[in-house]
């Protein structure tokens, strides 16, 4: 047989076994984790920091994605948001941030859920990703999950890419949570944004900075 014929066949069939080792393997990991001391909120999720910014909610928020983070928390005032971009190589497992009592508010997409191809490049160029380049915040399917203790209390909302439109709980709602635990699963390409009132927390973390779920502190409790 040509060897012009046998390389491509050799380079393909080992194209589909790193797929598939990607897929089905290396994407599912759990590694362990050591969890940050001290009781400050950690990473709840592995990549990039793609930007941070303060939102003020109010009646007539013209934001779409601010609508729907309002809507589904029955929230309003001004937050902090702190967002995260998980890559293709990173862990996909979400920890919670804080201890305490873990609420779960889904979302459902509006329509079909887009490429978030876009926060890849600016999270791999370590830049903010630019207001017109996060249509996927309008549309796509998310999960809302509140955490409160007391009177700490963040929400994280957990957004999937196109590829699959899937985010798994691996928590009950109502559930009592340990600071770093692994409370849900997104199944592909995603963002996981941690909204605080607004002077609650000073974040510690800046656009483009790497993250570790668990083992680091994201914000400081003012």
């Amino acid at each position: 047989m040509s060897l012009w014929v046998v390389l491509p066949a050799a380079l393909l069939v080992l194209l589909l076994a790193a797929f598939v080792a990607w897929r089905f393997w290396f994407f599912h990991r759990n590694p362990p984790r050591p969890i940050a001391v001290g009781t400050d909120p950690v990473c709840p999720a592995d990549g990039r920091i793609l930007y941070v910014e303060q939102v003020e909610l109010r009646p007539d928020t013209p934001d779409p994605y601010h609508r729907r983070v309002q809507q589904a928390f029955g929230i309003s005032g001004p937050w902090s948001v702190i967002a995260t971009y998980l890559g293709i190589l990173d862990v996909h497992l979400v920890r919670a941030p804080l201890a305490g009592t873990l609420r779960l508010y889904p979302i459902q997409a509006i329509g079909a859920n887009i490429s978030m191809g876009q926060s890849f490049i600016f999270a791999a160029l370590r830049r903010p990703l630019p207001l017109g380049q996060r249509g996927y915040l309008d549309k796509n399917e998310f999960l809302g999950v509140e955490i409160s203790a007391g009177a700490q209390r963040v929400l994280l909302v957990l957004m999937a890419d196109w590829w699959i439109d899937q985010i798994v709980p691996l928590v009950d709602d109502g559930l009592q949570v340990e600071r770093g635990q692994v409370i849900a699963k997104i199944q592909m390409g995603s963002q996981v944004d941690l909204w605080s009132p607004a002077g609650a927390l000073t974040p510690l973390r800046a656009v483009g900075d790497r993250v570790e779920a668990g083992s680091g502190v994201i914000a400081r409790a003012a």
